[in-house]
């Protein structure tokens, strides 16, 4: 039993990553904390973080962010890659990259999401 117990809950956590138990008045600060650690662990520049308002699809919560970031291609590849094992199952809903005008490289794009993440209703 102890082990179906521990599989369930790291099967929780792979879903929904440390939101399941986060009360709705402190989820904003969460995913703003970890986009930033995401942003400095990945090299990308964190230049803007716009919250949204999203649906609620049956049993779901939609918790909807607009992000604006800057880096090379595989650096912003990697930090969508560690959102998803951080924030539990995230979507990209939408997405624009672009050259970075202010970096003379070249290499550098700026990459325009809106990010959604899910969670139970009943968590919410």
């Amino acid at each position: 039993m102890a082990m179906l117990k521990t599989s369930v809950e790291r099967l929780d956590r792979e879903l929904h990553g440390d939101m399941v138990n986060t009360p709705e008045n402190e989820m904003e600060s969460l995913i703003i904390g970890r986009l930033q650690t995401n942003s400095w662990r990945n090299d990308i520049e964190l230049l803007r973080v716009t919250p949204g308002k999203g649906n609620n699809v049956r049993v779901v919560e939609e918790v909807l962010f607009n992000v604006v970031v800057a880096g090379d291609y595989f650096d912003i590849f990697n930090w969508l890659q560690t959102l998803d094992d951080e924030l539990g199952f995230v979507v990209v809903k939408q997405f624009d990259l672009q050259p970075d005008s202010g970096n003379r490289s070249g290499e550098r794009l700026r990459a325009n999401f809106t990010i959604v993440s899910y969670r139970e209703v009943n968590d919410a």
